[in-house]
């Protein structure tokens, strides 16, 4: 939970948050899916954040009922008017002053769809929840009303997510206030119209709820954005005895009245595999633009090499003008999901709201309503297991996947061994080396010859040493560094780092090992250093989200792991100035050569070794070897490695290719998959897409030119220099005269 605090961005509320307003030509006003009910009372400073949280919703097909409670500031009219005026979903309904409850029970009389949903004037929400919420109660039947988590922001900050238990709310409310609730069990509780002020409306509500036996859905994601103030109603009943008792009794009464407990459906579920065959919700509505839209099938938003590389892409995704949909299939805290909010569009945690049963379904729904042009998947055993599917489904959108490293001793082979159980169905596969692309072939035996290596790479630009504020040099200057930045789980061998070190002591009093970063291992790694005494030459300072200055002033990194693609700690170190002493595994030594640091001989096994602690004196003599020459070493290697990193490992330039990958692969089945002849070229229509004129191609011949005065609309004709260029790229590819048409210049769409 702390760490989930720690890293959690209070300040990207979603009101500023950068997605585009949704809305879709399909909208039925009339048949609304979801009614937002919202009782206004004195709200005009905080109510446009509301609306904006509302317009930036991923599921438009709402109407909002926005009741006025008998406000008194003189511009209610003024500011509902305005509100109303920019959106046709918006009702507004004034009554005099009665309270809350009375507000949204006259409102939920007059509400149009099934689902009601009470959000507060001061109030915000995610810009997925109302389709979380929506496809929750209807994959849900029996369940009457369901919420999310709470971001608590403003006076205060916090995360408040815990789990339902009936026999502990009948003594403290601890369910989200805003959720959605079936209207007809609503109406059921006609007494809740008439509770007085005092009293806190929604727990009053659960408690009458739990009573007639009815249970709640808590969806484990943070949906809702609780505004902290002092002037909140119900914390004014606190200091007032005369409210707090009047309170207290309805609350008392309804407590009193049940008789047993209820279970709510809590996310993520355990025992959910479902072996069921895929189905579709029917929903044929769609929003998307059709073009520059990719959905990412990913595990989880955590730390890790992947990770990080899934967040490089985005942004430069994002910077090419690309629409990002991201969905997750495997439970996870909030780590890295406030990083990817500023690229993505948006954000589907499936385990958070739906039965895995469902989830077939629900990616079906959002690339059939996004019109999404490319499927990304990494890393996700369910994205594996669905993609062929999907593919049946969705024949003419690629479908890529993209391989960090082979794990032997998890399904001997790991996520290499789905990609290659489904290669009929992935239109490429992207390793990050050409060492993993040899095992596939080679020790997987991959028929299908549809990989290509695309080195992960780095922000040259960010882990830049120039540019990182210097402020650790003063306390470490009399040292030696060694960096040692990872997870602190087995599969990195922290223990075999520890031995490696106690010998260096031995060679260097001011030798020094910084570890960055918490896991598994760390209590028995304490052990070794208190049994080993080596406390003095080691510093744990936990894990960093900028691990920048660390490098700055360390000496060499280390990485001495059993397993890697490459790692992305290779790539941040060398693009520091700091050269990497690494096992022999994966990619490295792809990466890392003789000027910028030294590969180790693997003296063990992955499969069997990872917990193996009996490392050879062989081993750890050549890292202490090595480490020590790199120390001693005269040369000036810091702009040596940096170089390394900038002439070929960028993430600009690994990020573009892909890019372009994904482009040809996108424009190609929208565009020319299409039935064409096999004994001649001849060009049909010329197409505008990202900034690049794509001609007509037959018998799979791509063409890519520049022409950046090139327009929609324009008319190119037989004399154009850009239909000559075309065509002398024509004649050389396929060794032939072409013939070219005048044709008109079209935007994808």
């Amino acid at each position: 939970m702390s760490k989930e605090n720690d890293l959690f961005n209070f300040k990207n509320t979603p009101n500023i948050r950068n997605v585009e307003k949704v809305t879709s030509n399909a909208i039925d006003i009339n048949n609304p899916k979801i009614s937002i009910i919202t009782a206004y009372y004195n709200a005009s400073k905080y109510i446009n954040e509301t609306a904006a949280s509302i317009f930036k919703q991923t599921f438009p097909y709402y109407e909002w009922i926005i009741i006025n409670d008998g406000s008194t500031e003189e511009n209610t009219d003024s500011v509902l008017a305005d509100l109303k005026k920019i959106d046709n979903r918006i009702r507004i309904i004034n009554i005099d002053n009665h309270g809350p409850a009375y507000a949204r029970y006259f409102a939920a009389k007059e509400a149009k769809s099934d689902i009601l949903f009470f959000l507060d004037a001061d109030d915000m929400i995610d810009n997925t929840l109302l389709e979380c919420g929506y496809f929750t109660l209807l994959t849900n039947k029996g369940a009457t009303w369901a919420y999310s988590n709470i971001v608590a922001f403003g006076s205060k900050e916090y995360l408040w997510n815990p789990v339902f238990d009936s026999e502990v709310e009948k003594n403290t409310n601890v369910v989200n206030g805003n959720s959605f609730i079936r209207k007809e069990k609503f109406l059921e509780i006609e007494e809740y119209s008439n509770l007085p002020k005092e009293v806190n409306e929604f727990w009053y509500l659960w408690l009458n709820f739990i009573k007639k036996g009815y249970y709640p859905v808590r969806m484990k994601y943070y949906g809702f954005w609780y505004r902290i103030h002092d002037d909140n109603r119900l914390a004014s009943i606190n200091v007032s005895e005369e409210k707090s008792k009047t309170a207290e009794s309805y609350i008392e009464k309804a407590r009193n009245e049940i008789n047993e407990e209820v279970t709510a459906i809590q996310y993520p579920r355990e025992n959910n595999n479902s072996m069921e065959y895929p189905y579709t919700f029917g929903f044929d509505k769609t929003l998307g633009k059709g073009s520059k839209h990719i959905l990412f099938l990913v595990p989880w938003l955590v730390f890790g090499g992947a990770d990080n590389f899934n967040l490089n892409l985005a942004k430069g995704l994002k910077k090419r003008g690309y629409k990002i949909t991201i969905i997750l299939t495997e439970p996870s805290e909030y780590v890295l999901r406030s990083a990817f909010e500023e690229y993505a569009d948006e954000i589907f945690d499936l385990t958070t709201f739906l039965n895995e049963e469902d989830w077939a379904a629900f990616i079906h729904y959002i690339i059939y309503s996004r019109k999404i042009d490319l499927c990304f998947q990494s890393n996700s055993i369910y994205g594996y297991h669905i993609i062929p599917w999907l593919k049946h489904k969705f024949p003419k959108i690629p479908f890529v996947d993209f391989l960090h490293a082979e794990q032997w001793e998890w399904r001997n082979g790991g996520y290499p061994r789905d990609s290659i159980a489904i290669s009929n169905f992935l239109d490429t596969t992207y390793v990050c080396s050409k060492n993993l692309e040899n095992i596939l072939y080679n020790d997987m035996n991959k028929i299908r010859k549809n990989t290509r290596v695309i080195y992960i790479g780095i922000d040259s630009e960010y882990f830049n040493p120039n540019i990182v504020e210097d402020n650790l040099s003063e306390k470490y200057k009399e040292r030696k560094v060694i960096l040692f930045p990872c997870r602190l789980a087995y599969i990195k061998r922290p223990i075999l780092m520890l031995n490696i070190l106690n010998k260096l002591k031995d060679i260097y009093e001011d030798i020094l090992v910084i570890v960055v970063g918490d896991g598994p291992a760390y209590n028995d790694m304490i052990e070794y250093v208190n049994k080993h005494r080596l406390d003095k030459y080691i510093e744990f300072v936990g894990y960093h989200k900028d691990i920048r200055p660390y490098y700055k002033i360390a000496d060499v990194t280390l990485i001495c792991s059993l397993s890697e693609g490459i790692s992305l700690t290779t790539y941040e170190s060398l693009s520091m100035g700091v050269p990497v002493v690494s096992s022999d595994v994966g990619g490295q030594k792809e990466v890392i050569n003789d000027g910028v640091g030294a590969i180790v001989k693997n003296y063990q096994s992955r499969k069997f070794d990872e917990y193996n602690f009996n490392y050879s004196e062989e081993e750890i003599n050549e890292y202490v070897k090595v480490i020590n020459e790199i120390l001693q070493s005269k040369n000036n290697v810091k702009e040596k490695c940096r170089e390394r990193i900038i002439s070929k490992f960028s993430s600009i330039d690994m990020t573009n290719k892909l890019i372009d990958d994904f482009i040809d692969k996108f424009v190609y089945q929208r565009i020319f998959s299409e039935g064409t002849k096999k004994d001649c070229v001849s060009l049909e229509e010329i197409v505008i897409f990202d900034n690049k004129i794509i001609s007509d191609r037959f018998s799979q011949i791509k063409v890519f030119i520049d022409i950046n005065t090139a327009k929609p609309g324009m008319i190119i004709g037989k004399g154009g220099a850009a239909i000559e260029e075309l065509k002398a790229k024509l004649n050389k590819m396929i060794k032939k005269e072409v013939a070219l048409n005048i044709v008109e210049v079209k935007d994808i769409d």
